[in-house]
Order: C-alpha cells, then sequence, then structure tokens
C-alpha cells in the first residue's frame, strides 16, 4: 500500500499510535519507533493473519503532505532447495507453495483493512497537528 495524503494537518505521531492499535487489535505484536524521515511500525506473529513475513510501515512527511506505505517483508525462504530431485520436490513443493498461496491472500486482505483504517482514521484527525501548535 503507499497512500499520500496532502493538506490534512495531522499529528503523525497520533496517527503512528492509531495505526498501531489497528495491528494489535488484529493479534500482531507490534513495534512503534522512529526514523529519520518520520514513524515506523513493525507487525508480525498473528494469529488471524498468517503472513509468511512481517509488516514494514513507515509514515513519513510533514503534517499537511505525508505517506503511509506499507510492504510485507518476507522470511527468508526454507524450502526452496535447486538441488532436489524432481520426485521430492513432487511431494514437498506443494505445502511451501500453498503456504506462500495463503499468505499472499491473507496480505491482500490485510492491505484492504489496513488502507481503509487509515482513510478514516486520517479523516479523523484532520487539523489534529494544527491544536497542537496552538497549545505551545
Amino acid at each position: 500500500m503507499h497512500r499520500r495524503w496532502v493538506g490534512k494537518n495531522v499529528n503523525l505521531a497520533l496517527l503512528t499510535n492509531h495505526l498501531g492499535e489497528f495491528f494489535k487489535t488484529r493479534d500482531f505484536e507490534a513495534m512503534k519507533g522512529e526514523t529519520p524521515k518520520g514513524y515506523q511500525i513493525l507487525a508480525a506473529n498473528s494469529s488471524r493473519f498468517r503472513l509468511r513475513g512481517y509488516v514494514c510501515l513507515n509514515i513519513e512527511g510533514k503534517p499537511e503532505d505525508f505517506v503511509v506505505e506499507s510492504d510485507l517483508c518476507k522470511e527468508k525462504k526454507e524450502h526452496d532447495h535447486p538441488v532436489l530431485d524432481p520426485f521430492t520436490r513432487m511431494f514437498l513443493g506443494g505445502y511451501p507453495f500453498l503456504r506462500r498461496f495463503k499468505s499472499d491472500e491473507a496480505w491482500m486482505k490485510l492491505e484492504k483493512e489496513l488502507l481503509q483504517y487509515a482513510e478514516n482514521t486520517v479523516l479523523r484527525l484532520t487539523g489534529s497537528s494544527f491544536s497542537e501548535d496552538t497549545t505551545s
């Protein structure tokens, strides 16, 4: 997912907290942190979304012009052995393929939910950066 918002003036730290909660309510273990360009959330090990890897979500930019980008960082493929004979691959190849297929399917569902949640959250938080600036 790659989505850009312009002119919303959203408090990005607050947006990061809300997006972190999105992952926690879906049984992910999530860690939030700051990066030189903004914020990052790493989420993994969900019992509801069986992904082969972990989610890396970046929130970058300024309150009035920012991007939310997600990516599935894949695990190293343990079952891809180019040396196996065709007979062995026939029996072992189905399970890893099925796992990859199920993971891709779960990733597409998660991305759809994440985009909808992010859209609604940005709508609710529009102007939240202004209220922070006026209290200083």
